[in-house]
């Protein structure tokens, strides 16, 4: 045993019990300290960092299951035909709904039509200046969507059809002019597509008229 060994243990055998008990309480400490800042913490450290990988492995498995999960319902939605005919039926259903709100918006206050080719026959006829040449109804042609929601759904229409007339008259400008006037003031209204003015014979000129309504029936217009 070294000489300096020696010599501590011999001063420390040499002091009163009490004394003797204390040292070996501070020398206990001493250890402890230089443990717990030595070794412990070095423990401590490797122990949290492998809590906190646990933890992430932990929320990384549980998101692919969830993604797992969810992919595994949308490909049996995807393969199901009741789910697939139901989301057809839901968009069918959406365009339906806006060709609705958009008829109602375009036909608010418009004569029917039925009733345009007559009123607009009647006032011709009660207007003596002018000369009616023709009054022919026009095809009915069923309104579309945008070009792009037409390409979508190419296998329905809109069951929104239009029912045009062509009107032609003869007469002075001022007449014409009258006439036009005229129909713009009936309490019924309609679109005007067309109009189409010709000078015949100074100051007599035709005028080529096409106006339309609308309606969700196809049928034609009763003249």
């Amino acid at each position: 045993m070294a000489p300096a060994f020696t010599n501590l243990m011999e001063k420390i055998d040499s002091r009163i019990l009490r004394e003797r008990v204390l040292i070996f309480v501070t020398l206990l400490a001493l250890i402890f300290l230089l443990w717990n800042f030595l070794v412990q913490a070095r423990f401590d450290r490797e122990r949290k960092t492998l809590q906190s990988q646990q933890t992430q492995i932990a929320t990384e498995k549980k998101g692919l299951e969830s993604q797992v999960t969810a992919l595994t319902m949308a490909m049996t939605m995807a393969n199901d035909p009741v789910i697939v005919k139901q989301n057809e039926i839901n968009a069918l259903n959406a365009v339906i709904t806006e060709i609705e709100s958009r008829l109602s918006g375009l036909s608010q206050g418009l004569i029917s039509a039925e009733q345009l080719p007559k009123v607009l026959e009647e006032i011709l006829r009660r207007t003596a200046s002018v000369e009616l040449l023709q009054v022919r109804t026009l095809a009915a042609t069923e309104l579309q969507l945008d070009a792009e929601k037409s390409a979508e759904n190419n296998t329905r229409g809109t069951g929104v059809y239009k029912h045009g007339v062509l009107i032609r008259v003869a007469g002075s400008y001022t007449q014409l002019i009258q006439l036009m006037k005229e129909l713009e003031n009936l309490e019924w209204k309609f679109y005007w597509e067309s109009l189409n003015y010709t000078v015949k014979q100074y100051p007599n000129a035709e005028i080529e008229i096409r106006v339309f309504t609308l309606s969700s029936e196809e049928g034609l217009l009763g003249v």
